[in-house]
């Protein structure tokens, strides 16, 4: 349980990072909620329906993986002031924005178990 635990933490937290890493190239933007439109909702989606329907047992995981993967990537590769006081709402809006990760990942577990049992 421990390994898998461990792997579906890792398959988000790369996740997570990449929702990050892939926004100036996708978004234009450094930071993915300062996109225009729907980038860091959709993206967050898409990253929680792969890593459930690729590793649907232990939902929660993936939730502080895509989370953590977010807060990683934001606090060590982004350029912030030393002793901001935006890193907590910073961290705020990553809890809350990666609910959508965590509805995303419980969907696509759900699909996984729904295409399984109908072959």
């Amino acid at each position: 349980m421990k390994r898998e635990l461990a792997i579906n933490f890792l398959f988000s937290f790369v996740g997570g990072a990449m929702v990050w890493a892939l926004s100036p190239s996708l978004s234009g933007q450094v930071e993915p909620w300062d996109a225009e439109g729907f980038y860091y909702s959709v993206a967050l989606l898409i990253v929680g329906l792969t890593v459930g329907f690729a590793r649907p047992k232990h939902v929660w995981s993936h939730y502080a993986g895509i989370m953590l993967g977010q807060l990683t990537y934001m606090l060590l590769l982004i350029p912030v002031l030393p002793g901001s006081s935006l890193i907590l709402v910073g961290v705020a809006f990553l809890a809350v924005y990666s609910i959508i990760a965590l509805a995303g990942a419980a969907s696509g577990a759900w699909f996984r178990r729904v295409s399984r049992s109908a072959r």
